[in-house]
């Protein structure tokens, strides 16, 4: 599976990304946009993130933005019943907050 994180490591959002990748030892390769490396607002970018914000996650032919969205997709891909995404409502609840 190949998979690239789309934003610049300086953002909190891409950061908190990057933390959950790296806990799950995920593989993925990172491509700097966004801020002073531009690029967010290029046809090829808008076309993958109509929102020109980073960050933005491609595994293979699915593309998400919005970082808690990719957090949460990501552990229901790649974690699920694991302490970063538990089945009790109330302790996923807490994880949402």
């Amino acid at each position: 599976m190949q998979r690239i994180l789309w934003g610049r490591a300086t953002s909190s959002n891409v950061m908190k990304v990057i933390w959950l990748l790296e806990e799950l030892s995920l593989p993925y390769d990172r491509i700097d946009v966004g801020g002073a490396f531009g690029k967010t607002d290029t046809p090829e970018y808008r076309a993958m993130n109509p929102t020109g914000l980073v960050p933005t996650l491609q595994e293979d032919h699915f593309t998400l933005w919005e970082s808690n969205a990719i957090l949460r997709y990501l552990c229901a891909a790649h974690a699920p019943n694991s302490s970063f995404w538990p089945q009790p409502p109330h302790a996923r609840a807490t994880i949402d907050r």
